[in-house]
């Protein structure tokens, strides 16, 4: 079953439940996918989130990272 094209409520409704499910994330907001976790942790659900690369440039061409924390 694919959980790609699922709107975010209905990705809601599946973690409320308690059910996990594999979710390639790249795309979905920072908001949705903080509710999914949200709802995941409150019900006990395991959801696992993939992020493909954007780019199909390989590694060694991709331009450095830089994360911070605020």
């Amino acid at each position: 079953m694919s959980f790609e094209n699922k709107s975010t409520d209905e990705l809601l409704r599946i973690a409320k439940a308690g059910l996990g499910f594999t979710l390639i994330a790249t795309g979905k907001t920072a908001e949705d996918i903080d509710q999914l976790a949200n709802a995941a942790a409150e019900s006990g659900a395991k959801i696992t989130f993939v992020y493909k690369p954007i780019s199909k440039k390989t590694h060694d061409q991709q331009p450095d990272l830089i994360a911070s924390s605020v």
